[in-house]
């Protein structure tokens, strides 16, 4: 990663989902007493995310220059605000931020499936199934993160994302990290070279997506 410049993008493998994990997340447990029909919808809702998915990852490099008690400045003149900064990445030297995509397709497919009044389940499922393989995609694009890390005599630290809350560790409150912050994250990325954009309310773009950052520090053998 990051080879040539501070900007990287990756195409990743459609994760492989499995009907019943997307089951178990309905509340299904016990196969054998499963409607053949619901069986049947969470097999083809697969199917459809392995036809329609194209994953692909945005990635883009940047040396921080300065922490303050909220407040994280890079060297590129960007700068990212939220309560929780300070704990989470106050030994951070680089932040990493990404952006994931499924692809439109899976977008319009479930939209598509919507309006068939003969599959109440297929939208839903599909939805599912899609969030399930965003997450697998994140574990892929974090563990290529951290072999750059550990590459460059850095570690991977915590990830953010705006429009979450995370635990604090010094008060045990929940503290988020406005969605507004959205739009700062996408700045870094130039748009003609993403397939995500971002609605005026920070709604991403194809919505089977996801962003956010990585800190890195400095590994101490």
């Amino acid at each position: 990663m990051f080879k040539n410049s501070n900007f990287e993008k990756i195409l990743f493998s459609s994760p492989n989902i499995s009907p019943l994990k997307i089951l178990r997340t309905h509340g299904y447990r016990n196969k054998d007493v499963i409607r053949k029909k619901i069986l049947d919808a969470s097999n083809k809702s697969v199917e459809r995310l392995s036809s329609s998915s194209t994953p692909v990852g945005y990635f883009c490099i940047e040396e921080i220059s300065k922490h303050t008690m909220n407040k994280i400045e890079l060297k590129c003149g960007t700068s990212f605000n939220c309560d929780l900064f300070r704990e989470r990445f106050a030994k951070s030297k680089f932040l990493v931020a990404f952006i994931l995509t499924l692809g439109k397709e899976v977008d319009e497919k479930i939209k598509k499936i919507s309006n068939y009044s003969d599959e109440p389940l297929g939208a839903l499922f599909l939805e599912n199934a899609s969030w399930l393989a965003l997450e697998l995609v994140l574990r892929d694009a974090r563990s290529k993160i951290s072999k750059f890390a550990k590459n460059n005599d850095m570690q991977i630290e915590n990830r953010m994302a705006p429009g979450y809350t995370y635990p604090s560790k010094i008060n045990r409150k929940r503290i988020m990290w406005e969605l507004e912050e959205q739009k700062i994250l996408f700045s870094l990325f130039d748009k003609e070279r993403i397939s995500v954009s971002l609605t005026d309310s920070c709604t991403m773009l194809p919505r089977m997506s996801r962003s956010g950052i990585f800190g890195l520090k400095k590994s101490f053998k």
